[in-house]
């Protein structure tokens, strides 16, 4: 059997035996009492009333020890930390019995005696404890139970100094006239009738049997208080014998409402056994997860096999050295992760996610819950050791983003084929035409050649530019090109190079107009990288944009940024695609029969460029209706630097070179 189920075994076993004792003793004791009040009757003819104060005394002694220890035994069954703070309250009663201080009266109805009937320091003493039951002070009462044995003693050590400091009158208060004492039992009879009210209520609001038996007692403390103004006023004899009997009352009240409490305790721990029963039995037999069951000061009460074989436990180690150990196999976690797991745990009670150990370098999923056992709050922990599941999963990622490079890679190798293979057909085929007609017609090879130099000249423009952005794509990979910044007039780069390409466009029919809300911006930048950005970005737009279409370029600043924005009405990008159009080799159509040709490197190279100039480059589009850039440069100037009164001019050849793909440009 489990540690655990045995530890409830014996706390079933221990409540039935502390049930019987107690009923046994109280009715033995009360018994016994009687019997030898009776045998005292008998032997004179009359009654002595030393014999009967003493009697009192004894017989309210044995109560209120029996209250003390049923109130100790309930919270060691209960685990309610009230019962065992009114044990310091009967504890604090005991000694003002065993030293004369309460209810030390004569029977005489002539006299009234106020000076020894209670001390003051004591009974303040009891309040300050009842009060403290009540109160939220978490901390202090987590410090009291968990030195029970060290809080007794130093209130019977309080409680008898002050009874003895009494006995003296050594600095302490006495009564010496009725209206003090009169005033104090008034005020003794609210504060326990407002701390009665107080645990009737708490009753109620929790449906706890056991606070309205402790409602009920200090009730009886409260009548006491009422007696002791009467009788301080009028010396009867039956008040005084009543005021004695309602403390008999109360302790009696409070000793049946502790039996019928163990009683209510052993039937929930005969269901709870049985709840245990087959929460043991799926938890032994659980083959995959760890299970811990820890109490609420953290010490180990359950694990299960599949925990003790993981942390290698042999099965006959008691569960405090197995405590230790764990304690140990988890140095590894985290302070951050533990305060994560703590916060969230006290604010919700559950906490459930992943722990890296990092010493050990295992990842564990883990949950953990409170429960409640009975009346004991409990912390259940389930683990499972997940390091191969996700040593797998990087694996298999890994391995998904190796096969994707390598598809890439294929596919890139496949398209500069094709790219260069086409050129290279074009250049032999021309050749052939060419030498055919040196052949059978050389008086006209000039002007064969003359109406095919310009598809040489395109396809050799076309080849270059494939070379050189394989080249320079591979430049910015190893950081060997840095941008050469000057302070420049970005708007007039812009424009000129959006006129530039203008009557190019023409040939495809496709309108291109230029806007600005800036006509001067200085700015630093490297001129031929932005060059070079923008005629991509417009090569791409006039590529895609169907005859007929149109692309607008604008512009516009803000306190840190130039907006550069070139927009067509084209095909557009698919949603798909849109995560990827920025990486390398990536194209829209990747099939050898695409009707735009290109690597797919352009738009790679685009954002580099922005990047190495500080900027950033952004795309919006629906997947259908066009597509729009927008180029971020930041909106500052190289410091010590000075506008150049040259303007920069696009070169030519540049244009010819990004636009070479776009065939309808030279039909």
């Amino acid at each position: 059997m489990s540690d655990l189920n045995m530890s409830n075994k014996e706390k079933i076993s221990s409540t039935n035996q502390i049930a019987i004792n107690v009923i046994f003793l109280i009715s033995f004791i009360i018994g016994v009492s009687y019997l030898v009040l009776l045998f005292g009757m008998l032997s004179s003819n009359k009654i002595n009333t030393a014999d009967i104060i003493a009697f009192i005394k004894i017989f309210e002694l044995i109560l209120v020890l029996l209250a003390i220890s049923s109130c100790i035994l309930c919270y060691e069954s209960t685990n309610k930390e009230e019962l065992f703070i009114l044990s310091l309250f009967y504890i604090i009663f005991f000694i003002d019995v065993l030293l004369g201080n309460v209810d030390n009266m004569s029977l005489d109805a002539s006299t009234i005696n106020i000076s020894n009937y209670l001390i003051v320091e004591n009974s303040i003493f009891r309040l300050i404890i009842l009060t403290f039951s009540l109160s939220s002070f978490k901390k202090l009462k987590k410090i009291i139970m968990k030195n029970r044995i060290k809080s007794i003693l130093i209130t019977i050590a309080i409680a008898t100094s002050f009874g003895l400091l009494k006995h003296h009158d050594i600095l302490f208060t006495t009564f010496n006239d009725v209206a003090g004492f009169v005033s104090y039992n008034i005020f003794l009879t609210i504060f326990y009738g407002a701390i009665s009210v107080v645990y009737l209520k708490k009753s109620l609001d929790r449906s706890e049997y056991i606070y309205s038996v402790i409602s009920a007692s200090i009730f009886f403390f409260m009548l006491k208080a009422i007696y002791a103004v009467v009788g301080a006023t009028k010396a009867l004899a039956n008040v005084k014998l009543l005021s004695i009997s309602i403390t008999y009352i109360g302790f009696i009240i409070l000793l049946g409402g502790i039996i019928c409490e163990l009683l209510l305790s052993i039937r929930k721990n005969k269901e709870l056994e049985n709840e245990l029963t087959v929460f043991k039995k799926i938890a032994d037999e659980s083959r995959y997860s760890c299970i811990l069951i820890y109490d609420e000061y953290k010490n180990l009460k359950y694990i299960n096999s599949v925990a003790k074989q993981y942390y290698r436990i042999k099965e006959d180690i008691e569960c405090e050295d197995i405590n230790k150990k764990l304690i140990y196999e988890n140095q590894g976690i985290s302070k951050e992760k533990e305060k994560e797991i703590k916060d969230h745990f006290l604010q919700i009670g559950y906490w459930k996610g992943k722990i890296d150990i990092e010493e050990t370098g295992v990842t564990i999923s883990c949950s953990v819950q409170k429960i409640y056992m009975g009346d004991m709050k409990n912390v259940v922990v389930i683990f499972n050791d997940i390091t191969d599941k996700i040593r797998t999963k990087r694996s298999l990622i890994e391995y998904e983003k190796m096969k994707n490079q390598e598809q890439v890679r294929n596919e890139f190798f496949a398209n500069i084929s094709h790219e260069l293979r086409t050129p290279l057909n074009i250049f032999y085929s021309t050749i052939q035409l060419l030498d055919l007609k040196n052949k059978t017609n050389p008086e006209k090879f000039n002007e064969i050649y003359s109406s095919h130099k310009q598809c040489l000249k395109t396809n050799c423009q076309r080849m270059l530019r494939l070379i050189n952005n394989i080249v320079d794509i591979t430049k910015i990979d190893v950081g060997f090109i840095k941008p050469k910044f000057v302070n420049s007039d970005i708007v007039s780069l812009v424009e000129n190079i959006t006129l530039s390409v203008v009557n190019y466009a023409q040939h495809k029919k496709i309108n291109i107009v230029f806007d600005t809300e800036i006509e001067e911006q200085i700015i630093k930048c490297d001129e031929d990288m932005m060059e070079r950005a923008m005629l991509n970005l417009l090569s791409n737009a006039i590529k895609f944009t169907k005859p007929n279409g149109n692309v607008l370029v604008n512009m516009y600043k803000d306190e840190k940024w130039v907006h550069i924005i070139v927009k067509d009405d084209g095909m557009g990008i698919p949603l798909e695609m849109q995560g990827t159009i920025f990486e390398r080799f990536v194209q829209n159509d990747k099939s050898l029969t695409r009707l735009n040709e290109g690597s797919g490197i352009g738009l790679s190279i685009v954002q580099s460029a922005v990047k190495l100039n500080e900027g950033e480059i952004y795309l919006d589009s629906d997947g259908k209706n066009g597509t729009e850039f927008e180029i971020l440069l930041p909106n500052k100037k190289l410091e010590g630097e000075h506008l150049d009164d040259r303007i920069y001019k696009v070169d030519v050849s540049n244009i010819e070179l990004e636009l070479s793909d776009i065939y309808e440009l030279y039909i």
